[in-house]
């Protein structure tokens, strides 16, 4: 029972962030782009809450650590080290920023950031069939065949799933996750 009241804690959260209205028009410059930055962060961290891996994905290297990597330069990656000191799937998070595709091996989550819009098909490719959730900001990033694609849409954060990326990656998505998406690829 207590895991019931808190999973629908998690997804009231969740869904709390989506539906809340943040200002994050250039009216606030500096400030709204932390905030989105900070949002983004925490979408990140709870999209891994509802995300299920095979237990082949656990080896030496990672089994005490859940890793999100973080591939190109982005302010998010500044908002997901602020909350290292979290758990998530009972692991201690650990944040990483990636220099090269070699390093994803290691990773439970990869956020691409827009400033690798011309590497993504190579990325995609290079991670394609692991057990790798991939999740971006940029434009279309499920239709290019990424898995999780954050998306503003008046002034708020969304987010597009492809499922046939997921699927083929060995990563199962919680209905409750897929219930609260803009959109969903098949």
């Amino acid at each position: 029972m207590a895991y019931r009241a808190i999973k629908y804690i998690f997804l009231f959260i969740l869904s709390l962030m989506i539906s809340v209205l943040i200002p994050i028009s250039g009216s606030y410059g500096s400030e709204a782009s932390t905030m989105e930055s900070k949002l983004k962060a925490a979408f990140i961290y709870n999209f891994a809450k509802f995300v299920e891996w095979p237990a082949s994905t656990d080896n030496a290297a990672t089994n005490q650590l859940f890793v999100i990597g973080i591939l190109g330069y982005n302010q998010v990656a500044k908002e997901l080290m602020a909350i290292e000191d979290k758990t998530v799937k009972g692991k201690k998070l650990s944040v990483k920023t990636l220099s090269n595709t070699k390093q994803m091996r290691d990773c439970h989550v990869i956020f691409i950031s827009a400033s690798e819009q011309n590497n993504l098909t190579g990325i995609l490719t290079t991670i394609k069939h692991k057990e790798i959730l991939t999740i971006s900001d940029m434009i279309n990033f499920t239709e290019k065949g990424g898995i999780i694609g954050l998306v503003k849409v008046e002034n708020k954060i969304r987010f597009d799933i492809n499922l046939k990326a997921a699927e083929e990656s060995g990563l199962k998505i919680r209905s409750d996750l897929l219930s609260l998406a803009r959109e969903i690829n098949h």
